[in-house]
Protein backbone atom coordinates (compact mmCIF):
# COMPACT_ATOMS: atom_id res chain seq x y z
CA UNK A 1 0.00 0.00 0.00
CA UNK A 2 1.53 3.31 -1.06
CA UNK A 3 0.82 6.56 0.74
CA UNK A 4 0.84 9.82 -1.14
CA UNK A 5 2.36 12.13 1.48
CA UNK A 6 3.09 15.70 0.46
CA UNK A 7 6.22 17.06 2.12
CA UNK A 8 6.45 20.73 3.04
CA UNK A 9 9.67 22.68 3.02
CA UNK A 10 11.02 23.55 6.50
CA UNK A 11 10.63 27.20 7.43
CA UNK A 12 12.98 28.55 10.08
CA UNK A 13 11.09 30.20 12.97
CA UNK A 14 11.59 33.92 13.48
CA UNK A 15 11.47 36.21 16.50
CA UNK A 16 9.46 39.43 16.43
CA UNK A 17 10.58 42.03 18.97
CA UNK A 18 7.67 44.14 20.27
CA UNK A 19 9.71 46.25 22.69
CA UNK A 20 11.78 45.86 25.82
CA UNK A 21 10.60 43.57 28.62
CA UNK A 22 11.02 46.44 31.08
CA UNK A 23 8.66 48.70 29.11
CA UNK A 24 6.07 46.01 28.36
CA UNK A 25 5.85 44.84 31.99
CA UNK A 26 6.39 48.12 33.80
CA UNK A 27 2.93 48.08 35.42
CA UNK A 28 3.49 44.72 37.13
CA UNK A 29 6.05 45.84 39.72
CA UNK A 30 5.11 46.27 43.36
CA UNK A 31 2.26 44.98 45.50
CA UNK A 32 0.08 48.09 45.42
CA UNK A 33 -1.42 47.71 41.94
CA UNK A 34 -2.88 45.00 39.73
CA UNK A 35 -2.79 45.70 36.00
CA UNK A 36 -4.29 42.52 34.56
CA UNK A 37 -7.95 43.60 34.45
CA UNK A 38 -7.64 47.23 35.54
CA UNK A 39 -5.71 50.25 34.23
CA UNK A 40 -2.06 50.46 35.27
CA UNK A 41 -1.44 51.57 38.86
CA UNK A 42 -5.02 51.07 40.11
CA UNK A 43 -4.77 50.98 43.94
CA UNK A 44 -5.63 47.60 45.51
CA UNK A 45 -8.44 49.10 47.61
CA UNK A 46 -10.23 50.14 44.38
CA UNK A 47 -10.24 46.65 42.85
CA UNK A 48 -13.36 44.50 42.74
CA UNK A 49 -13.22 40.72 43.08
CA UNK A 50 -15.99 38.29 42.33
Amino acid sequence: MEQNVEKHEYETPSLTVHGSIETITQGSAGATALDVAFPAHTPLDQLTFS
